[in-house]
């Protein structure tokens, strides 16, 4: 596919947002305490955020008491993490890396993963990548809490450039792609996984899987 719709780290939007605006995002989401409830419950210790940006789940997972990885494609982003944490006297591992490509972990590393509104910013083949590699690094057991838009944002203007996806022409995420589930796509592309949930968050904008790497 054309090398435009593949920024590297130092070109990609959210590199220039948090190098232009700082700490964009200040307030965890709602799902934050379900989703730490949940990792509690199936004794989760080590989890990640992927696609962590400047850190708000980070540090908020970090209170809870987990052993917290960070991973943002934006150094800039991990760098306000970082402030974050110090400022709160806490600590995580922090990684820059792409997840349109492997991530660089060990398999069955981690007990639990989170990402919200992250992994569909990407061509459909770098979104399957994705979910194989979140079930890679997971372990048997292991679960994941995923989120990910189920329609385009109406108010700006994109045009389609594969099934499913579309490339923003306005706005902060101009350039980026953006892949839209369904719910029945959504389940195919977690057929690895046993699927414990999929609902619609966000006033159904978005919809979120709980999926459980098989023991």
């Amino acid at each position: 596919m054309p090398n435009q719709y593949r920024p590297e780290a130092a070109d990609h939007p959210w590199e220039k947002i948090f190098a232009r605006d700082g700490r964009v995002f200040t307030e965890q989401l709602p799902a934050l305490e379900e989703a730490a409830g949940r990792f509690t419950a199936q004794g989760c210790r080590r989890v990640m955020d992927l696609g962590c940006g400047n850190g708000r789940h980070v540090v908020a997972l970090a209170a809870h008491g987990f052993q917290v990885l960070g991973l943002d494609i934006s150094r800039t982003g991990l760098e306000l993490t970082q402030e974050w944490l110090g400022e709160m006297s806490l600590d995580a591992s922090l990684l820059q890396s792409d997840t349109r490509h492997p991530l660089p972990l060990s398999g069955s590393c981690l007990d639990g993963l989170m990402s919200t509104q992250v992994i569909h910013h990407a061509l459909s083949r770098e979104v399957r990548l994705a979910i194989s590699e979140i079930h890679r690094v997971l372990r048997p057991g292991g679960l994941a809490f995923v989120t990910v838009p189920c329609r385009p944002h109406s108010r700006e203007r994109s045009r389609k450039i594969e099934r499913n996806t579309f490339l923003p022409l306005e706005g902060s995420e101009a350039g980026l792609p953006h892949h839209i589930f369904s719910k029945k796509r959504l389940r195919q592309a977690f057929r690895a996984f046993n699927i414990l949930e999929i609902s619609y968050r966000d006033s159904g904008r978005v919809l979120a899987v709980w999926a459980e790497k098989p023991p």
